[in-house]
């Protein structure tokens, strides 16, 4: 048994929407049925005493309680006008993308049984919301080693998410997020909020007919590989060539050309001194190193690069220390996703 714990899927936070049949019922379900608008900004700065006219008041201004109001010129605020609580600062052009309009139009897959709403929440106070779905197709590697395949939608209200729609993997047996997988255009639809947003949003419904395709492309590239052999010392390699910069990797080389990955991986602290790699990627390093020798699902695919890829997938998915909301955006639009395409790339080359 392994002496890690499934970290669970990451939009697990969310309320439970299974039941529901439309996009409305989601919203109300959720807690997501209010609406966002825009107002003017305003700045408040302080009187000064002296230098000349800067108190003066004008037909954008106006003075209360020892302080100056000045229209900013291009700046307005989004806001919840449930709670009037802000949410962002934008600039003139920013479209407005109400909750219901960014999801309305998965209303006919979940009619056509092509999937099943999943979760819904907002984030922060409502900065972003996020709806997932799950696809009726389950693949796999291997006898007991299966994938769910689920849509994540998202739309942002603080003037830096876009709307965002993407096919998300996800291993069974461990949890872990197979996302980069995804990597062609109609997997990931990222939509501006500009004037024409709305017109295509209706580009979110193509990646519907696509997403059960793709999950099969996905499946046969995994089960590949499973097939391809890594010793240990070409898993140190492929780990530390993730975690490391190119100077790192070159002073590593330098003071064990032969054995400088597995002396990392072992902890020699004479070579982590003389090499200068800090603590904090050393740690993540061994971490991972762990899992791949020990993780949830690793035992049957040890020694292959599908086994080295869930090693890093396994990390951030089940080890890193990241909680709630910080884990979702981390995993989903952040760093650790980043970082997990960055390795599947790396694994993907490796194959080749």
């Amino acid at each position: 048994m392994s002496k890690f714990n499934r970290g669970g899927l990451p939009w697990a936070l969310g309320t439970d929407v299974s039941n529901c049949k439309t996009a409305q019922e989601v919203m109300k379900a959720a807690d997501l049925d209010w609406s966002v608008a825009k107002c003017e900004l305003v700045a408040k700065m302080p009187f000064r005493i002296g230098n000349g006219n800067q108190n003066e008041v004008g037909e954008d201004s106006f003075a209360h309680n020892g302080n100056i109001y000045r229209d900013c010129p291009n700046a307005f605020a989004t806001y919840r006008t449930d709670i009037n609580y802000p949410l962002g600062i934008v600039k003139d052009k920013y479209e407005v993308v109400q909750n219901m309009d960014a999801f309305n139009f998965f209303d006919n897959a979940i009619g056509e049984g092509k999937a099943i709403w999943d979760k819904a929440a907002c984030l922060n106070n409502g900065e972003k919301i996020y709806v997932s779905a799950k696809l009726p197709v389950q693949t796999s590697v291997g006898k007991e080693d299966t994938i769910d395949n689920y849509l994540v939608f998202s739309n942002g209200h603080d003037g830096c998410n876009s709307v965002d729609i993407m096919i998300t993997p996800v291993r069974v047996i461990c949890t872990n997020m197979l996302n980069g997988a995804m990597k062609s255009a109609d997997c990931h639809i990222r939509l501006r909020h500009t004037k024409s947003v709305k017109e295509k949003l209706e580009l979110g419904a193509q990646i519907l007919k696509v997403a059960c395709k793709h999950a099969l492309d996905a499946q046969e590239m995994y089960r590949h590989l499973a097939t391809i052999k890594m010793t240990d010392k070409q898993v140190y390699k492929y780990l530390c060539d993730l975690q490391l910069t190119p100077a790192e990797i070159e002073r590593l080389n330098q003071y064990d050309p032969n054995r400088g990955y597995a002396r990392l991986v072992s902890r020699d602290y004479r070579l982590l001194e003389a090499v200068e790699i800090s603590t904090r990627k050393c740690n993540q390093l061994y971490n991972m190193v762990d899992y791949y020798m020990d993780g949830i699902g690793q035992k049957d695919i040890c020694g292959t690069a599908w086994g080295a890829y869930n090693a890093v997938t396994g990390f951030y998915c089940n080890v890193a220390n990241l909680e709630g909301e910080k884990r979702m955006n981390s995993l989903v639009w952040g760093n650790a996703n980043y970082n997990m395409n960055k390795a599947l790339n790396s694994v993907m080359a490796y194959a080749s």
